[in-house]
């Protein structure tokens, strides 16, 4: 795969020095498939019957405007260069359905498929951490970047991981592949799904926990998959001690973790937010009574014989429009909660 991304990253202006890099490289990898045909042959007995999948070799990953590029190179020097990438390598899940059990490969499927489990939980924990780390580089280095030289370098960065994120996707995908032509255990095979380009994005909460939004985001399926407690990166060691306070298992990656954290702080705030409104719509209405029952006041405080008809008909006239919009606040305001907003 390494070498395929190589071949697909030169193009078609082809220096003779990456030529000639690349016929060694070629030819150091021949010689690696031979001496694993040699010693495989060993072990796997394969007639003249055989059938091999016809899915075996394709890597979905490789981006296709790379591999129309590959091509053209290929197309520059059709007689001169071999492929030895491209070449079907002698494995259980080279073969064609049916054909473990006709051949009695069903134990060497097995360590296949536990040796395959292995390389989707290190593709699928090298993906977090390249995700992890762009986002990081976006949030410190691109937002804080005060020049175009600046700015340059932090989204080379970015892109960095952005490489290498595709790259760990690439060989997850190639191993879960893998893992379907085994056919070895459905349910395990049921919690690895298809990661897409949305899921490469970066999470809004990574790079901004303040932005507004953010009801239905949600952080891609990898970020819960198996138990990425024992991570090996710097980074995801936060937050994993045996006393942790969040109500969330310690086995959960700490880039959820916090995901979780900040969710729960977001849901806090708004039901506080309700309360307070709620409280709000209650001070509203007790204004509007305490502004009619002020104009009451002053009808009583002025005697008969002094208080002119003009100014009689302007208090009756103020209590009943604080009266009025007192009622049809609180009828509103209840209206809107569902209950009555004075209990």
């Amino acid at each position: 795969m390494l070498l395929r991304r190589h071949v697909a990253s030169l193009g078609k202006a082809c220096l003779v020095a990456q030529k000639n890099e690349l016929l060694d490289r070629r030819r150091k990898l021949e010689a690696r498939i031979s001496a694993y045909e040699r010693q495989v042959s060993v072990i796997i007995k394969l007639d003249d019957d055989v059938q091999w999948s016809m899915q075996d070799g394709k890597i979905p990953a490789i981006d296709a405007q790379a591999e129309e590029a590959s091509d053209d190179l290929l197309d520059l020097y059709p007689d001169e260069w071999f492929t030895p990438e491209r070449e079907r390598i002698t494995l259980p899940s080279a073969l064609a359905p049916g054909e473990i059990n006709r051949l009695s490969l069903k134990p060497l499927a097995m360590i296949e498929f536990e040796l395959r489990k292995g390389q989707v939980t290190d593709a699928l924990e090298g993906l977090r951490l390249a995700l992890g780390e762009k986002s990081l580089r976006f949030r410190t280095e691109v937002r804080n970047a005060n020049s175009q030289r600046t700015k340059h370098r932090a989204w080379d960065n970015v892109h960095k991981f952005d490489v290498d994120a595709r790259r760990y996707r690439s060989t997850y995908r190639q191993a879960r592949g893998a893992l379907q032509r085994l056919s070895t255990d459905p349910e395990y095979m049921a919690t690895l799904h298809d990661i897409t380009d949305s899921d490469l994005k970066m999470a809004g909460d990574l790079t901004d926990e303040r932005r507004v939004g953010q009801r239905s985001d949600t952080l891609p399926w990898f970020w819960r998959f198996g138990d990425t407690g024992d991570s090996g990166g710097p980074r995801m060691q936060e937050c994993t001690y045996s006393d942790c306070p969040c109500a969330c298992p310690t086995n959960t990656p700490s880039v959820y973790r916090v995901s979780w954290l900040r969710a729960k702080a977001r849901f806090c705030r708004w039901s506080e937010e309700l309360t307070l409104v709620g409280y709000e719509m209650q001070w509203t209405v007790n204004w509007f009574r305490w502004r009619e029952n002020q104009w009451r006041q002053r009808l009583k405080d002025l005697d008969d014989e002094e208080r002119p008809p003009g100014m009689d008909s302007y208090c009756h006239k103020q209590v009943a429009l604080w009266g009025s919009l007192a009622d049809i606040t609180q009828d509103r305001f209840s209206t809107h909660l569902g209950h009555p907003l004075f209990s």
